[in-house]
């Protein structure tokens, strides 16, 4: 709100210096005319905050060249569940108590009171003083006569001179003594308040004063206004008696007499007359009064520059036409990589990849990690959820792998590996059917000829390839292997994606089926309006605070959750105390908004850090799913020079925290944890454009570093190095806003507009996405789609800073509401998308 306030009175006052500076090229003197022009300018100020961005100017630019995709490019399978955020802490480590810093202020929550305060203020005594003025002119008696046809005058003992409330003139007892000039003056001077309505146009612009009483320019337009409207009766005034002199001792009479109301309209104020009856003396003939067909002409001309200062510029690009494809029919891509699964548990996967010399690991929901192998033979995979170890020689041998995760040792049993034996004919009827992949999501497998088609829920089809027996994949990329039980039966189907990993889905039946995707719709359908009025669902607040003190004892109250959550929690019960256990007493817990996937967010400070919750219930009352989301403390963190890396130490304890970090590098990049010695310890290499996430603790280093192991920087976590962004341009530049663009990318505005359209449409240009951001829409597409034929037509985009992530914010203005979007681009390529604000 006091954002949209502070815009919209900075559109007025733009305004309102194109109307003064064309008053004053054209020499404009008459003060009629400054009247007419000034309230065309006020009932702009009033009406802007709720019709500027809706005039619209559209420019239509030229498309870029887009060659024609050789095939429909099909919905790929994903993960189609947000990969929750770790919660671990390293085992064994110790936690201490952070320094406390200085108390946290929340400036636009101080600002947003102090606003609403003041307005007040003002709306209240601008309401006390009509209702007591009201009170007054009722309590007065009329006054008849015939000089008094056609006006309604009123004698009140509680008034010292002339005053106009409404359309009523109210006169002092002493008015009956008055000679018959001084009456004539007294009521022409304010029959012409009456007549001209100045009452209430002084009224409106007290009311612009009250709310948008920040800008100096509201209380400039209620003085003008007041002095214009004085200037034109007191010239009516004038013409009436015909005797400047007389009419000016009148005036310094009842200056020195009269005490008016806030909302009366008084014939001499002291703090105006000196310079009226100097004007008067001065003048050499009286303004020309003008009538309401030259009053509409003034108010014509002054119509454009409200709509420009209301208005947006909006550009359209027309729908690029495609570049002919060469004929022929493409030659299908197989899977090519050497890979083992491993069952971890019902649905979760660790996946072991083997690339020539190199091994690499990746876990469900999890991205796909460089393994490092000690001189032991044990190979390390840093999940965010904590280490996981195994014998890199067993892995070879078994069709069991012992994997040690936070102190414990987990057996995972291999169901699947690539590649695999050549395929025979098979009967394909056997793998249609329907699988679930995520609590609410279903892949449903139909036969279409000779091959087979995949749909995920409220998703496009794909053509299936054949890799071997029991597997297919599509276009070689993401695969799908079917698993068999003892009785030889089509049981689970393995579903791996580049980007989040496996997954086992087991079989289901129409029934279940159905009744997933019709929860899924109706989510769906709640959505948008849920994400358009921001208002979260009841007894969330409670649920969140019931349930960290459940997980702080150790002891979680699975019966309010959902079967797939209390699964989740279960298994991470360790590290989910312990993190929670760091943090401390919960301090305060406060809604920030609803997500566009329907999640509602809440912002929660504790003892020694802050977090975040993503929470989503179901219809039943039952938490559906949680997201955490550790944002460390009030410590700042930094970035430190390679040259120190020697003297730089890892250690334990402090407040949790998530980092991020995303590649723009064009080239692979390292990073490295270091430990209590300063020793490296490898945790991830991360492919150009991707993110790499973990949860650690605030000031625990890290070392970011080529693809030959050179450093390029260390990052210190905390609170300006949650989101860190690895550039050429960039390395090693102080964090903050000190360190960001000041401008959009060149190409970021048209780039959006065409997601949005294309999103819109339900047909993503997948082609100008990095993979990580092709997965993200994909997932995120029946929401989006939704939320967005909800908003309507897009009218205006307006950029709005950089993240620290460097990707653009705007602001997308629609028909029916607005919504923060956050893009990244680099060479015609989005690399970075999200809609709604991040925290």
């Amino acid at each position: 709100m006091i954002a949209t306030l502070a815009e919209a009175a900075l559109r007025s006052l733009v305004l309102g210096g194109v109307v003064w500076f064309g008053l004053y090229l054209f020499r404009v003197r008459n003060p009629h005319v400054h009247m007419t022009a000034w309230i065309v300018v006020l009932l702009a100020s009033l009406a802007m905050p709720f019709v500027m961005h809706w005039p619209t100017l559209t420019i239509t630019r030229l498309p870029l060249p887009m060659p024609m995709p050789d095939d429909v490019v099909p919905a790929d399978i994903s993960m189609l569940e947000t990969p929750q955020p770790a919660l671990a802490m390293p085992a064994g480590a110790a936690v201490a108590a952070p320094a406390r810093s200085g108390f946290s202020i929340n400036w636009w929550l101080v600002a947003t009171i102090v606003y609403a305060g003041v307005a007040g203020l003002l709306l209240l005594r601008l309401a006390i003083g009509l209702c007591l003025t009201w009170r007054l002119a009722r309590a007065a008696q009329p006054v008849s006569g015939a000089t008094m046809i056609g006006a309604d005058v009123r004698v009140s003992r509680d008034v010292g001179g002339p005053v106009t409330f409404g359309s009523t003139i109210l006169v002092p007892p002493q008015f009956a003594g008055w000679d018959a000039k001084k009456r004539l003056a007294v009521l022409a001077h304010e029959g012409a308040h009456v007549a001209n309505g100045d009452f209430y146009i002084l009224l409106l612009a007290s009311l612009n004063r009250a709310v948008f009483w920040f800008s100096p320019f509201s209380w400039w337009q209620l003085a003008r206004l007041a002095e214009l409207a004085e200037i034109i009766s007191d010239a009516e005034a004038i013409e009436v008696i015909d005797d400047r002199l007389s009419y000016a001792e009148i005036l310094l009479d009842f200056a020195s007499t009269v005490k008016p109301r806030p909302v009366e309209l008084a014939m001499a104020r002291a703090s105006t007359v000196r310079a009226r009856v100097e004007r008067i003396i001065a003048a050499a003939a009286m303004p020309v009064a003008v009538g309401w067909r030259k009053r509409l002409w003034i108010a014509a001309a002054i119509v454009p520059a409200v709509i420009v200062s209301a208005g947006m510029i909006a550009y359209r690009t027309p729908e690029p036409t495609p570049v002919a494809a060469e004929t022929g029919e493409v030659p299908a891509q197989h899977y090519r990589p050497f890979v083992n699964f491993y069952a971890m548990g019902p649905s979760s996967v660790f996946a072991i990849f083997r690339e020539g010399d190199e091994i690499y690991g990746q876990l469900t929901g999890q991205r796909r990690l460089r393994l490092t192998v000690g001189s032991d033979g044990t190979a390390s995979y840093a999940a965010s959820s904590g280490e996981i170890t195994f014998s890199a020689d067993a892995e070879r041998r078994s069709s069991e792998l012992m994997l040690r995760m936070n102190g414990r040792d987990i057996r995972a049993v291999r169901v699947a590996e690539m590649p695999t034996a050549a395929a025979e004919p098979a009967a394909l009827d056997q793998y249609v059917g329907w699988y679930r992949v995520a609590p609410n999501r279903v892949l449903t497998v139909r036969r279409d000829g000779d091959r087979l088609q995949v749909q995920e829920t409220v998703q496009g089809q794909a053509a299936l390839l054949t890799e071997g027996a029991d597997v297919f994949s599509i276009h070689g990329d993401n695969l799908l292997i079917f698993l068999r039980d003892a009785q030889a039966e089509v049981s689970r189907v393995l579903v791996q994606n580049a980007v989040f990993g496996a997954r086992l889905a087991p079989r289901i039946d129409a029934a279940v089926a159905q009744a997933i995707e019709a929860d899924f719709a109706r989510r769906v359908a709640e959505v948008p309006d849920r994400f358009r009025e921001q208002v979260p669902v009841a007894g969330g607040k409670d649920l969140i605070l019931r349930g960290i003190e459940d997980l702080r004892r150790g002891t979680p109250n699975y019966d309010r959750m959902s079967a797939p959550l209390a699964a989740k929690i279960h298994r991470q019960l360790n590290e989910t105390q312990a993190t929670f256990a760091a943090l401390g007493a919960v301090e305060s817990l406060f809604f920030r908004g609803v997500g566009p996937g329907g999640y509602d967010i809440y912002g929660a400070k504790f003892e020694n850090g802050t977090a975040e919750f993503r929470l989503l219930l179901e219809p039943d009352g039952k938490v559906g799913d949680v997201l955490f989301r550790a944002d460390g403390n009030d410590e700042l963190g930094g970035i430190v020079p390679c040259a120190e890396e020697a003297n730089v130490r890892g250690h334990a304890g402090s407040s949790p925290i998530r980092i991020m970090v995303y590649n723009e590098m064009g080239e692979d990049i390292q990073v490295f944890n270091l430990d209590a010695g300063g020793n490296r310890r490898m945790q991830s290499l991360v492919r150009p454009n991707a993110t790499w996430a973990a949860t650690t603790t605030v000031n625990n280093p890290w070392v970011i570093a080529d693809k030959s192991g050179r450093c390029m920087e260390i990052l210190v976590p905390g609170r300006q190095t949650r989101f860190h962004n690895v550039e050429a341009s960039n390395i090693g530049a102080k964090p903050g806003r000190a360190a960001r663009r000041a401008v959009p990318i060149a190409n970021g505005e048209e780039m959006l507009r065409r997601y949005i359209e294309s999103v819109g449409k339900g047909q993503p240009d997948y082609e100008h996405m990095t993979p990580e951001v092709a997965d993200i829409t994909r997932q995120q597409l029946p929401f989006d789609q939704a939320i967005l034929a909800r908003l309507g037509a897009l009218r205006a985009v307006s950029f709005r800073g950089v993240t620290a992530l460097d990707s653009d914010i705007y602001v997308a203005q629609f028909a029916n509401g607005s919504a923060e979007w956050r893009i990244g681009v680099r060479n015609g390529t989005i690399t970075k998308i999200a809609l709604g604000p991040n925290f």
